[in-house]
Formats: structure tokens, sequence, C-alpha cells
């Protein structure tokens, strides 16, 4: 008998759901575990593990313990040589730490399953103080103006499917008590060229971010530059000279990537 075409549909998905699993905070699984996470049986999740090891997506570590596999490594060469935003936010980011009257570091960072990832960071930072954006780290999308001007473009029916899975998240971060406040603000960060925060993330420091999109118009992520408040001064010359260039690098990815805007 062959099988249904919900199960052929179904069946990468749980495969792929193996891999998604696996965490900085958990970055080892036992088939077992995962078979009781996912509540698949645990013949099936052997098959699953078995499939990802073949294709090195997986490695043993052991035990019956299972990590990350070598093949990731050869994914992410292929991401850094092809990925249109990449090719072209890299230079972005040089040329901007270049040009910025301050010490910056500066964020390149894309949309990704209702989060954000941050896949490129430049400048030497700053001493004494982390940065939260991490290349390869997720995070929240009500944090932080990379994260913000990011989720204020996100297309209408998203937002509000997140607001009714976040809402008293939404409300713990000042982003409104209801849908139609919540999108008020979204709508405030939207008509500013570029958005900023303070220590939202991390004290002592500054986020001004501009949004990125792709055709269609679709939010595809976010650059930004980070800089001591130290150093920053809302409406002061220096201030406006980095608001300026990252609104205009956030244009210019935005039209690499296919983007036409419809404004007049």
């Amino acid at each position: 008998m062959k099988p249904s075409r919900e199960r052929r549909v179904k069946t990468p998905d749980k495969v792929l759901s193996i891999l998604r699993l696996f965490s900085v905070e958990r970055p080892e699984w036992t088939v077992e575990a995962a078979a009781t996470e996912l509540n698949l049986a645990q013949a099936t999740a052997y098959e699953y593990f078995r499939s990802l090891l073949n294709a090195e997506l997986l490695a043993a570590r052991g035990q019956g313990r299972y990590a990350i596999g070598p093949a990731v490594f050869e994914l992410d060469h292929l991401v850094r040589q092809s990925d249109p935003l990449l090719i072209y936010g890299e230079p972005a980011m040089e040329r901007l730490v270049e040009h910025a009257p301050v010490n910056v570091m500066t964020l390149l960072c894309r949309f990704y399953r209702m989060k954000v990832m941050c896949v490129a960071q430049r400048g030497i930072g700053f001493p004494g103080i982390s940065v939260s954006y991490e290349r390869g780290r997720l995070m929240p999308l009500l944090r932080g103006a990379a994260s913000k001007v990011i989720l204020a473009n996100v297309e209408r029916r998203k937002a509000r499917r997140f607001y009714d899975d976040n809402c008293e998240e939404v409300a713990a971060n000042g982003l409104g008590k209801s849908w139609e406040a919540f999108r008020s603000e979204l709508r405030q960060i939207r008509e500013q060229p570029a958005f900023v925060t303070f220590g939202e993330l991390d004290h002592g420091l500054v986020g001004i971010s501009a949004p990125i999109f792709g055709p269609d118009a679709a939010i595809q992520g976010s650059v930004s530059y980070v800089v001591e408040a130290r150093h920053y001064q809302d409406g002061s010359l220096g201030s406006r000279q980095l608001k300026d260039q990252i609104a205009r690098a956030g244009s210019a990815l935005s039209q690499h990537l296919g983007f036409r805007s419809t404004k007049a």
C-alpha cells in the first residue's frame, strides 16, 4: 500500500524537526529523548536520525548522544558565497564602520521563523561591554532596534498572529496593551527612516536600525549601528549622521535585493 500524500508531505517536516531540537542550551540529544520530545515512535525516530547521520547533518558523540554534524559547515560556506544579503551587506557594513563619526559596531540581521538572526557583525567592539547580537544567535522580535524595525514591517496577518500569541510579552515591553495599540506602535516605528533604542538589550549601548526589504516589499532583515550611549546624543550632528547613514544603507541594500518603492 502506497503512503498517503499527507504522510509524504509531513515526513520531511518531522525529519527537520529533529534538527530544530538542538540549541546552545542543549547541544546533544539521544534518539529516545528526541522521540519523547516530538511524540514519535522510537523506531521512527531512529529512522530519522539515521537519515540525518547519513547526510552528516548529525554526528555521533558516543554513548548514544548526537550533535549537529559537519555538513552544516558546508552549507554555511555556501550561504556566505551565495546569499545576496551577505554579498551586498558585508561590504556595506565595512563602509559604515569606516565612515562613522565615532567607534561603532554594525550588524546585519535576517528575519527567520518569527525571530531575528544576526548573520554578520563588523567593528572592534566596546571594552567591557558585550553585544547580545552574535552571528547565528536567534533574538526575540520585541527588544532592540534591529528586531523592532523588522517586526514593524511584518505583514499584518503575521503581526496579528504574533500579537495573539504574545500579547502579555508585547505589553510588558511597552508595545501596547491591545491589538490597536500594538499596530499604532509599529506604525510609528515604520514612519522613521532609522529607528533608535537605548539599552534595551545591552546596558550602555544604543541601537540604530533600518529595515531591509526584498521583492514584493517583503521584509528581509535589518542593518544596524551599535554605539556607546556616551557617544550618542539625540539630535546632535553626529547622531543625525549615524541615522542618515544607516537609513541610506537599508535603502541601498533593499534595492540590491529587488525592492522597488511604490512611493512617488
